[in-house]
């Protein structure tokens, strides 16, 4: 009996010192914005507004094993305030359907991450993927529900570089009437980050990602295999900013037994600034972008250039409008802090198509601008943005924005004419724990 109780003594023990050894630690966040889009579609006499309210709760935990074992799980809600009702015919109705996404709680991250030694890391699971300024592959925070993907991350750090290879699973299609084919979709993604590089550098990265997938059997998706390759330098000396990247696209993007669309497209993204800090932190900046377009949509070659998961809201304007793919832009801006917690701002873009003839990118804010194709002209028009983001000590923002974008002769003289200037109001509260 005696040796039981000092059994079960050692055994309580060894489980408390094992308990101590763990660690847990979790974080949340809830983010509540409001939309007001005025005359959405860019249609005179057309319905005056589009008001909506997107609502997201996340939370995120973190279990840790001493120094070289962890594992993170994110649940995350993101809704649209009464889209899950928006088919209800009842007045005064409450009640919630049970199989709708906007009542579903997601797992938006579930990985475990190992260090093997001391610069060797493996991740493995359902992570993001964030490189460089997020002008390539970016969670993209900003949407609803960010982007994740599944795979394997290898992580090798060394004195003059980070790199990191992705193993990404894209797509696993199934069988679909062929038991020899694999039909997948699969990006292999390396990024290398440099150290050691002069004082004005603070970025240095280069990326390469493969993108293959087959499917040879009905629906017939074809084989892809598509290569981008890119650079983003940036930094700054004295109280100049800047930041350039540079990215090209080639292979095969689609290739069955009747024909095959060859991939060439290109991208730029410029940027240089001045900082004042004395003068209540102002800063000015001006920028660049050029993504490659197609003027003949029906050849053997697509030079558009295929945007993967780069950070939408961060570029080409507030009103998050018009997405990479064709687009040319031109932006200058300025922001002050009147104070630590408050900056104050504005952006001013001129936007164009890369080529006239071809289509170009609408994201679905507003959402009026997507109906139609536009016309043969390369003006897409302006827009101008007001944004103030308050910051208060006890883990609360609020950030707000005022954007106009006035139409141009693409929108115009489209079939469905598109004339009037869009407004757009937003208001966002964020809470993070």
């Amino acid at each position: 009996m005696k040796r039981l109780v000092l059994l079960a003594g050692a055994l309580v023990l060894s489980t408390a010192a094992q308990a101590q050894d763990s660690e847990f630690k979790h974080n949340g966040e809830f983010r509540v914005r409001y939309y007001n889009d005025m005359t959405p579609s860019g249609v005179k006499d057309a319905p005056a507004n589009k008001s909506d309210v997107e609502g997201r709760a996340r939370i995120g935990l973190t279990m840790r094993k001493g120094e070289n074992v962890q594992a993170h799980v994110s649940l995350l809600h993101g809704t649209i305030f009464g889209a899950d009702k928006a088919t209800s015919t009842t007045i005064g109705s409450t009640g919630y359907s049970t199989a709708t996404t906007n009542n579903l709680v997601l797992v938006n991250q579930a990985y475990g991450w190992w260090k093997a030694s001391e610069g060797l890391t493996f991740k493995v699971g359902r992570f993001h993927v964030n490189i460089a300024d997020g002008s390539v592959f970016s969670s993209d925070d900003w949407l609803v529900v960010p982007h994740t993907h599944e795979g394997l991350q290898v992580g090798y750090d060394t004195d003059f570089a980070g790199f990191n290879l992705f193993l990404i699973k894209n797509s696993e299609y199934g069988v679909q009437g062929n038991p020899d084919s694999d039909p997948e979709q699969n990006t292999t993604l390396l990024s290398v980050d440099l150290k050691n590089m002069p004082e004005a550098v603070k970025m240095a990265n280069l990326h390469l990602a493969m993108v293959k997938g087959q499917e040879t059997a009905a629906p017939a998706r074809g084989i892809q295999d598509a290569m981008h390759i890119g650079l983003t330098v940036g930094g700054d000396v004295s109280n100049f900013m800047y930041k350039a990247t540079a990215a090209f696209q080639s292979g095969a993007q689609s290739k069955t037994a009747a024909a095959e669309t060859k991939l060439g497209g290109n991208m730029f993204d410029l940027m240089v600034g001045y900082s004042m800090p004395e003068t209540m932190g102002l800063k000015l900046h001006a920028g660049y972008h050029m993504d490659s377009g197609d003027d003949a949509p029906a050849d053997d070659k697509n030079e558009t250039y295929q945007p993967l998961y780069y950070d939408s809201h961060r570029f080409a304007g507030l009103m998050d409008i018009l997405g990479w793919g064709n687009l040319t832009y031109w932006n200058v801006g300025a922001s002050v802090m009147p104070s630590e917690d408050l900056e104050v701002g504005l952006g001013l873009y001129g936007f164009s198509k890369s080529k006239e003839n071809g289509g170009v990118n609408q994201t679905s804010r507003p959402g009026g601008t997507t109906a139609g194709a536009l016309a043969n002209k390369s003006d897409l028009g302006m827009e101008l943005d007001v944004f103030a983001v308050k910051k208060y000590g006890t883990g609360f923002q609020i950030d707000a924005h005022l954007g106009a974008f006035m139409p141009g002769g693409a929108f115009k003289d489209a079939a469905t004419k598109m004339e009037a200037t869009i407004m757009q109001v937003m208001i966002a509260g964020t809470m993070t724990f």
